[in-house]
């Protein structure tokens, strides 16, 4: 095993999208972990019935960042967007791979490229979302 000294690094994967990297943060540095965008990926673009959903996402998203205090700001990504580039190709990977699995449904919550809420979701999976990525 290696020492603690060495696991952050031995555990710090590259960052995403300008987020930062997975990587467990000493106690001193949370304000550097916030995130700064808490993205909504919707498929409403391709199926308008979807239109209510993503209307329920992104107002649930904007609460919770409100509710927290987080600095952070929803960005709404559509399917036709992300498969257009807005999405590096490693999160289109994971989000395929979530989606192909039924682990994730959209519309889906995203913060330092990881998938924190889909579908359904509650405003507290969110809160509860943003004070792991800033604690």
């Amino acid at each position: 095993m290696t020492s603690s000294a060495n696991s952050q690094a031995d555990t710090a994967s590259p960052a995403c999208c300008g987020a930062p990297a997975a990587a467990p943060a000493p106690q001193n540095t949370a304000a550097q972990q916030q995130p700064r965008e808490v993205l909504i990926i919707t498929d409403s673009c391709c199926n308008p019935a979807a239109a209510p959903a993503e209307e329920r996402a992104v107002k649930t998203v904007t609460e919770a960042i409100t509710a927290t205090g987080s600095p952070a700001r929803a960005r709404l990504v559509s399917a036709t967007e992300a498969l257009a580039g807005a999405l590096s190709p490693e999160i289109l990977a994971e989000i395929q791979s979530q989606l192909v699995r039924g682990t994730a449904r959209p519309p889906m919550v995203m913060i330092a490229g990881q998938i924190v809420a889909s579908g359904n979701f509650t405003q507290q999976e969110v809160e509860a979302a943003l004070a792991g990525t800033s604690a």
